[in-house]
Parts: structure tokens; C-alpha cells; sequence
């Protein structure tokens, strides 16, 4: 008993000094703080033996797992709970077990004081959201009998401080099957992690209501420590990617050569296109990506992101190993989606109102060649750098691409590209403002996936390009009709059309000049069939709707996301995993703010649009 005495004065001043640690209470009970915060998950396994509670009680910051029968639990855990309460004014325990085999809901929250009916209202609204969960159910016990001995009774809660909310979750185990419980592995795994993204988003809340303490103040100090096998499954995720670089694969090396033989052929003849060689064998990133042990990963959120860029990455290896033939199409279907109807009639109706315009270069000093646009693009990433010294890329002249893009955070520039003046800013502020300034400051984030691209980035990425170049002005209408007639170019590629039917469409229906219709049906047709072009306008409507539901476009650069990414990333911001945006674009200052505040009441392309 004493020393039980001992070893319990020293997790209180641990408690109070905040210090993280972790207790092996004999003979067989865990006791352990990963930070420490007003709140305690309880599970007693020698009770309710569970294969989803034995995983989800890792995945909480403070827990206490007792596998000992005769433990006096109300010993050890009430003057916990009122440590917390007088270091942070409040604190909240929760205790789950297993259903009994009557139970109907998948989760029944049982409480026992009416002040914790607010916060078990708002866990049980964040299990409804969850796929894997049907139905929930709010159960008010009596202080004496409540949840049969697992009760809050059991841990004598009328003795504690009023301050101490208590909560029991009784979980109906659908991931057990017939009489001899079989694990379904796949089920248990959603089950845990939607209730871990339920209880992390509820100690939140707990703490912005009941606390003294604001939640930014529990962020998750060195996370590197914390989360070792998350790092080493980010590392190695990063270096398959980076073993190849995807936009470089699948683009033509001969694209100038091939379009002045398609010229010169009076285009009737469809072009050839050489590819470089592939430095990958696709199998063996396949095997290097399934050897990653993602299943061992407790935090729902991080799991979600390393499990979602492995798929996008298998399905990128299956399109290349299909690179020139048909299988490379079903691929890119799968990985960048198709043009549906609603997408089709807007792009074709931006076609048929959108006058075009008529540019003149007839005077040399209105066309911007490639090495003035190189010097023009380095000025933009002084701009850059004069925000943080550490910020440095580079510009490269290339002859064996088509156009501008952006990889791996490099401006790469063909030695033959040329575009009007007025085009230039526009152009600067797609490349640079968005895709390298995501790039960087993705690349200040713990996490490699957030520099690489999370899965499905483009559409995001590729939108806010866009609406980068109409907030400098350089957003022509030639420009969108591009964007538009890409949508309509994927959709006849992917409805079983030719290169030349493709082609002509462009420039007979849609009146596009032949090679800036070539280059869109390239870019299309590369490799097989490649619909990512249909994203830019896709991307676009979806970035206007959430500028005009008043959401922060700031978020958008800390990173290549995609929109659903949104809340888990303000999730691990608020834990403090992932940083705010270190460079600010230019075209989210002064005087293009005002821009973007009046987009809300826009009229014109954006209303017909949307």
C-alpha cells in the first residue's frame, strides 16, 4: 500500500508539472500521459476483453488500461481527476466497454449529471457523422445505477468534484462475427478511428466550454518524438514518390516537332509522340508501398492521410505500367475522375457566350519570350524570399517540354514558349504564386505527402491557379475558353472520339486557333488519354463556391490539399502537427484583397458559372 501511496504522489506531480509519462501500476495496469490534459480515457480490460478497446485506448492522449480485477480503480483515478480539476478547472473521463448482446445502437453514451449532457450531445452528433456508425443513443442513469458495475458509481463519481464529467460508452461490437467472434479487420479499423476522431474533436470542445485553458493550448509538443513509426512511414512514402516524377512520364519530349509535322501535314495525320524512358519498375514501388505498416497507426487522421496517398500511388503505378495503352485512360478515370454532364454544359455554354479575343502581335515588344519570362518569374521569387531567407527554387530553360509547369517546386520553362505581356502576371501568379508557394510551404510542414500533393490536390491546386490569375486581371477571356474547351476535349476522349475528330471539333465548333488546339488535344490524349485537364474549370467553380460561403483562402497555400482535407487539416493544426502558411502569394495582398472581397458579389462569368 505504500507503495502504491509513493507511486501515485508521483504521477500527481507529474500532473502538475506537466510532464508526460508513462506508468506500469503492478501487477499488469498502464497508466500513461502523452500530454497532459484535463481528460483521462478509461478502459477496464479485464471486465470487458475487446480487441477495437484494446487498439482505440492507444490512440488517446491520457489513458488508464486496468487488466487487474482486484485493482481499486476509485483509488488511483479520484485523485487524478481532482488534480486536474484544480490545474485546469474541469476535466473529463470516459469509459468504454462492450454491449451487452441485446443492444440495438451501435454506441449508447451513458451519463449520470445533467451538466454533461451539452458535451455528450456533441460527441454523439460527431459518431452520426461517421459512415461506419448508424445510430446513437444519449442514456441518462442514476448516480447509483448506472451502466451495471461498470458504472460511474463504481468509481464512487458522487463524491468527486461536480467539476468532473464523466462519460461511458457501451459499444455494440460489429466488428465480431458469429458465435466465435471472428475479427473482421477491415471493420474494427474504421470502428476505432471514427470513435478516436469523435473523442479527439469532443476533448476540444470540452476544453473550449468547461476549461479555463484554450485548445491551442494542449497542441502536441515535439511531435517527432511522439510519433515515430507516423515519421518513418511519411519518409518512406516520400522517396517512392519521389522516385519518379508523374507529369514528366506522361508528357511528350517531341511535342514542338510533332505539332510542326502535324502542320505540315495539312492535319491529317495523327501525330507521334515520344515519351522518355521509364526509371521505374511499378511493381516494386507497389511492394515497397503495401510493406508499410499503416494499420499500425493509432491517430485516425494521420493514418487517413498516409492510407490515401499509398492508394493514389498504386493507382498511379497501374497507369504507368498502362502508359500508351488503354488501360492508362481507366486509369487517369480513376485518379483524376471524368467530365460529367453538368460540368460538359457549363464549359460548353462559357463556349458559346464567351466572345473571344482579339489579340494583336503584330509589334515584338507585346510578346514575352521564354528567357524574359525566366527573369520576369526570378523577380517573383525575390518577392518570395524577401519573406523568409530560407525560401530558394530555381528557373530552368528547357527544350524537351511543352509550355511552363512546376515540379518539385522548379519552374520549368520551354526554350520555345512565348505569350502576350498581358499574360505575364497572370502566368507568374499561377506558377510561382500558387504551385510554388504551396510546394514550399508544404514543404514546412512535418509531413512530405503536404509538399507532394495529397490525393486529388489538383483540382484544388489547379483552381486556385486559376482564380490567381483573375485577381492580378490576367484572366482572359481566351484563357477560360481554354479552360472550357479542355473540359469539353477530355469529354470526347473519354466517350471513345479520335485524336483528329478531337481536333477538329476544337477548331470547326469551337473556333480555336490549330495550335493552340493541338496543345490542348495533346495534353488530353498524352499517353493514352490523361483527363486532369477537365480540372482546372472543375477546380474553379468549387474554389468560388467556397470563397462565397466565407471561408479562408489563406488555408488553401499551407500546402497542396484538397477541399475534404480542410478539417483534418485544421485538426492537426489545432494540435499543433501542421503549421499556418509561411509564404503569403502576392495575389493575396494589397491591392488584389480588394478583389477577393468583392468576388462575393460578383456577377458576370462567375454567376454563370457556379
Amino acid at each position: 500500500m505504500k507503495d502504491n501511496a509513493k507511486q501515485l504522489a508521483g504521477i500527481l506531480k507529474k500532473i502538475k508539472n506537466k510532464e508526460v509519462f508513462h506508468t506500469q501500476i503492478p501487477p499488469k495496469n498502464k497508466m500513461v500521459f502523452n500530454q497532459v490534459v484535463p481528460y483521462l480515457f478509461l478502459y477496464r480490460q479485464f471486465f470487458s476483453p475487446d480487441p477495437m478497446l484494446a487498439e482505440l485506448v492507444k490512440s488517446e492522449p491520457a489513458y488508464f488500461r486496468v487488466k487487474d480485477p482486484e485493482m481499486n480503480v476509485s483509488d488511483w483515478i479520484a485523485p487524478i481527476l481532482n488534480q486536474f480539476v484544480e490545474e485546469f478547472g474541469a476535466c473529463l473521463i470516459i469509459e468504454a466497454w462492450t454491449a451487452s448482446p441485446g443492444q440495438e445502437e451501435d454506441i449508447q453514451i451513458h451519463i449520470a449529471r445533467k451538466n454533461v449532457q451539452s458535451i455528450a450531445q456533441y460527441l454523439g452528433k460527431q459518431l452520426e457523422t461517421e459512415e461506419s456508425i448508424a445510430k446513437v443513443e444519449i442514456v441518462t442513469d442514476t448516480k447509483t445505477n448506472a451502466t451495471q458495475s461498470l458504472s460511474p458509481a463504481s468509481i464512487q463519481l458522487d463524491k468527486l468534484n461536480s467539476n468532473i464529467l464523466y462519460m461511458g460508452l457501451e459499444i455494440k461490437p460489429k466488428y465480431l462475427l458469429g458465435a466465435n467472434q471472428q475479427i473482421l479487420p477491415i471493420d474494427l479499423r474504421h470502428f476505432r478511428e471514427a470513435i478516436s476522431r469523435s473523442l479527439s474533436k469532443t476533448f476540444f470542445e470540452f476544453i473550449r466550454i468547461h476549461t479555463l485553458s484554450k485548445p491551442t493550448s494542449f497542441k502536441i509538443s515535439h511531435p517527432k518524438k511522439m510519433l515515430p513509426l507516423a515519421w518513418e512511414i511519411d519518409q518512406k512514402l516520400a522517396r517512392e514518390s519521389q522516385r519518379f516524377d508523374f507529369l514528366l512520364l506522361v508528357t511528350p519530349t517531341n511535342s514542338y516537332d510533332a505539332w510542326l509535322q502535324f502542320k505540315k501535314g495539312n492535319y491529317r495525320r495523327v501525330p507521334v509522340f515520344h515519351y522518355r524512358p521509364m526509371p521505374i519498375d511499378p511493381d516494386i514501388i507497389k511492394r515497397n508501398l503495401y510493406n508499410l505498416h499503416i494499420e499500425d497507426l493509432y491517430d485516425p487522421s494521420i493514418a487517413y492521410l498516409f492510407r490515401d496517398k499509398r492508394k493514389e500511388l498504386d493507382q498511379m503505378m497501374s497507369m504507368l505500367s498502362e502508359r500508351g495503352k488503354e488501360g492508362f485512360l481507366l486509369g487517369s478515370m480513376q485518379v483524376f475522375g471524368t467530365v460529367n454532364e453538368k460540368l460538359l454544359e457549363k464549359a460548353q455554354a462559357i463556349l458559346t457566350i464567351t466572345a473571344t479575343d482579339r489579340e494583336h502581335r503584330t509589334k515584338e515588344e507585346d510578346i514575352v519570350y521564354a528567357e524574359e519570362f525566366a527573369k520576369l518569374a526570378q523577380e517573383e521569387l525575390d518577392y518570395l524570399k524577401s519573406q523568409d531567407p530560407n525560401f530558394g527554387t530555381t528557373v530552368r530553360l528547357r527544350d524537351d517540354i511543352y509550355g511552363v509547369m512546376v515540379n518539385q517546386g522548379v519552374l520549368n520553362i520551354s526554350k520555345q514558349y512565348s505569350l502576350p505581356r498581358h499574360r505575364v502576371q497572370a502566368l507568374i501568379q499561377h506558377e510561382v504564386g500558387t504551385h510554388i508557394v504551396t510546394y514550399y510551404n508544404g514543404k514546412q510542414q512535418p509531413f512530405s505527402l503536404f509538399r507532394l500533393g495529397v490525393p486529388g490536390y489538383e483540382k484544388l491546386q489547379e483552381g486556385l491557379a486559376v482564380l490567381a490569375e483573375y485577381l492580378v486581371g490576367g484572366l482572359t477571356n481566351n484563357r477560360l475558353r481554354i479552360l472550357a474547351g479542355r473540359v469539353v476535349a477530355v469529354y470526347h476522349m473519354q466517350q471513345g472520339n479520335t485524336f483528329l475528330d478531337t481536333f477538329a471539333l476544337l477548331v470547326d465548333k469551337y473556333q480555336f486557333l490549330p495550335d493552340t488546339a493541338f496543345q490542348m488535344t495533346m495534353r488530353v490524349f498524352r499517353s493514352g488519354g490523361l483527363t486532369k485537364d477537365a480540372l482546372y474549370l472543375s477546380g474553379l467553380i468549387e474554389l468560388i463556391n467556397y470563397i462565397k460561403s466565407g471561408r479562408d483562402l489563406t488555408l488553401l497555400t499551407m500546402g497542396k490539399i484538397r477541399e475534404d482535407y480542410i478539417p483534418i487539416v485544421e485538426e492537426l493544426m489545432l494540435k499543433g502537427v501542421l503549421n499556418a502558411p509561411v509564404l503569403t502569394p502576392k495575389y493575396l495582398t494589397s491591392p488584389y484583397k480588394d478583389v477577393l472581397t468583392n468576388l462575393k458579389k460578383s456577377k458576370g462569368i462567375f454567376q454563370m458559372i457556379q
